[in-house]
């Protein structure tokens, strides 16, 4: 129960900053308008969000499942992606998302 409402708490989390971190304003395509490339973004927004909870719950599961294997008198740390990860990879798959959809986002906003 924790680790579900830890991973449902972390998915809201990581698509909450997400949301703000990028206004629709910085991807532009030539025959865009405003409302397209908001609803293109929103879209992204939850392929993005959706791939982010599908590793979040895998990475429960996989330590969930070590965690019987482990001896309770070692320190127990839980492998997978922190929030610096996740949030990298949450703007990664919308900035692919976007260009692939033809946008493009200047480079003072381009993560690599």
């Amino acid at each position: 129960m924790t680790k579900t409402l830890f991973a449902l708490v972390l998915a809201g989390t990581l698509a909450g900053c997400s949301y703000f971190s990028k206004p629709s304003s910085d991807y532009s395509r030539p025959s865009g308008t405003e409302d397209q490339t908001s609803a293109d973004l929103s879209s992204c927004r939850q392929q993005a969000d959706a791939v982010i909870k599908r590793d979040a719950n895998i990475d429960n599961d996989i330590a969930a499942a070590r965690s019987d294997q482990v001896d309770p008198n070692r320190d127990i740390t839980i492998t997978g992606a922190d929030d610096y990860q996740r949030d990298k990879q949450h703007r990664r798959i919308i900035n692919d998302c976007m260009r692939q959809r033809g946008y493009v986002l200047p480079e003072k906003n381009s993560l690599f």
